[in-house]
């Protein structure tokens, strides 16, 4: 390792060696509790390659009181959150930037966050595994696409996310959770097998918009992460992951029962976010949209004054996604 992650190791050392005592004290409270908790009411999965407007979907449907969500503090602290949360929550709170560092989206601990990041948490069966070991990035890439995988790995894996979301849902009181997790874009089949009858937004943007706001994500976010140096082309693996995710989400979306799938763009949610959600809520059946547009509209007006970054491809990478992805282009609408 070298030594200029030390600090770094020590820290990540010295937060799991306190939060064992917790784990256990967790582990024999409540395990028996969260195995029999019943998810009854079917989640709602919001998928779309990062950077495609995935956390502001989030962020404002969950203005909708009635919904459960995984918040940044669960996310980071998943096996000890229910009894050690508030203990932990100030040296997380240390730990992490106040807003994220690609695009100034405000990180606070209870704002809803990735579950994949309590999956690597909890398991090495997570591509973000590989933001701490980025030199071995494309071995973890694999764990976006479980059919190649052993069956072993495959049962742990969804062992694993049923219990995480059966802990969520306890602490929750029951509440429907709103999950999302833009590797799920490729398990929808996974998906399936566990939540029959779940629901799936989809939100798309621009691929050209997507790709460059991604690298930058890559650059600006990933370093954070680190405890060794990268060593990857990373236009080229962002290209070849995007191709596999959107091929496999073409691949499986039939699979998902009718009106159990809508599909919005990000361009739309920007520009009208009000009958976007209101959309989504007639497009999914889901009740409870009245009861809560008002804390829609609040949450929107506080969003007014973010502005996007602003993005410049050269030609030569224009042309380039414009080869590699042109089928996804096709297919999601987008002509340039």
């Amino acid at each position: 390792m070298n030594l200029c992650f030390l600090p770094r190791a020590i820290f990540v050392t010295f937060v799991t060696l306190t939060s064992l005592p917790f784990v256990i004290f967790e582990r024999i409270r409540y395990s028996k509790k969260i195995k029999q908790t019943i998810i009854d009411k079917p989640p709602i999965f919001i998928v779309g390659h990062w950077r495609g407007g995935t956390s502001y979907l989030h962020m404002l449907l969950t203005q909708d009181k009635s919904f459960a969500y995984v918040s940044n503090l669960q996310a980071v602290a998943p096996a000890v959150f229910i009894s050690g949360g508030n203990f932990f929550r100030p040296l997380i709170r240390h730990a992490i930037p106040q807003k994220r560092r690609m695009d100034n989206f405000a990180l606070e601990l209870d704002n809803p966050s990735e579950d994949e990041f309590a999956l690597a948490n909890l398991t090495p069966y997570s591509i973000y595994n590989g933001l701490s070991f980025p030199q071995n990035m494309k071995h973890y890439a694999r764990y976006c696409f479980f059919e190649a995988l052993p069956q072993k790995i495959v049962a742990k894996w969804k062992n694993t996310y049923i219990f995480f979301l059966k802990k969520v849902t306890f602490f929750s009181k029951g509440k429907r959770l709103v999950l999302k997790n833009p590797v799920n874009t490729c398990r929808i089949k996974l998906i399936l097998e566990l939540f029959p009858e779940a629901k799936f937004i989809h939100i798309h943007r621009n691929p050209y918009e997507v790709f460059a706001s991604t690298l930058r994500m890559y650059r600006m976010m990933f370093p954070f992460f680190y405890l060794q140096k990268a060593a990857m082309n990373q236009e080229e693996f962002i290209i070849n992951l995007y191709l596999g995710i959107y091929n496999k989400y073409f691949e499986e979306r039939a699979m998902i029962p009718s009106g159990h799938l809508i599909e919005v763009s990000y361009d739309d949610l920007l520009q009208n976010p009000l009958n976007t959600v209101r959309h989504i809520y007639e497009g999914l059946s889901l009740k409870g949209y009245k009861e809560s547009e008002k804390a829609f509209i609040s949450f929107i007006s506080t969003q007014k004054n973010f502005k996007t970054n602003t993005h410049v491809l050269s030609d030569e990478t224009r042309e380039k996604i414009a080869s590699r992805w042109k089928i996804v282009i096709k297919k999601l609408g987008y002509t340039h």
